[in-house]
């Protein structure tokens, strides 16, 4: 009895699974969830567009700015985005720590370093306009995709640039005290 009991109900089971799986039109299921995959990837795919532009021309650069950014990029293999971003990071550092005179003295030497800044008064002068500590710095490196420790490799190459454009040599010691490196 023990077994008929077992083999009725296993035969219950196995029509009431396979009746309830009849139920779903499995074609009409994967297409629903293929279409609704490639409908997120196209608005993923748009959104990544859309940031890359942002990021592109979130910042300008001009001038000798831009022999230091592509100096950065080759020497550092980073993007020139990460080493407009980087570099402009540490010149906001620098501005919001600087005395006025100072900080204009060494924009006074480089033309163009001012586009770092984000100057226009978009998104990246917005985001830059902020940073006062190495510890913001770091977490626009971050954002860029870059380790915050590179900012010790960034720093000594910002600083032999800005030495080679004539900036002062008191104003170089302080860049590498705010930035922990020596001019």
């Amino acid at each position: 009895m023990n077994k008929l009991q077992v083999l009725v109900s296993g035969a219950v089971l196995v029509l009431g699974i396979g009746g309830q799986a009849q139920a779903f039109d499995f074609k009409k299921m994967t297409d629903s969830a293929n279409s609704a995959m490639d409908d997120a990837s196209q608005k993923a795919g748009e959104t990544m567009d859309k940031a890359s532009t942002t990021m592109d021309s979130g910042i300008a650069v001009s001038g000798e700015a831009q022999t230091l950014v592509d100096s950065l990029s080759t020497d550092l293999g980073v993007t020139k985005q990460q080493a407009a971003g980087g570099a402009g990071a540490l010149l906001a550092m620098a501005k919001n720590n600087l005395s006025a005179d100072q900080f204009s003295g060494i924009l006074a030497k480089v033309p163009g370093l001012d586009s770092l800044l984000g100057g226009d008064g978009g998104m990246a002068g917005s985001m830059l306009g902020n940073i006062s500590s190495l510890e913001g710095v770091g977490k626009v490196f971050s954002s860029l995709g870059l380790s915050p420790d590179m900012i010790s490799q960034f720093a000594p190459k910002i600083l032999g640039f800005l030495g080679g454009e004539g900036v002062a040599s008191s104003a170089l010691s302080s860049l590498g005290g705010l930035w922990g490196t020596k001019s």
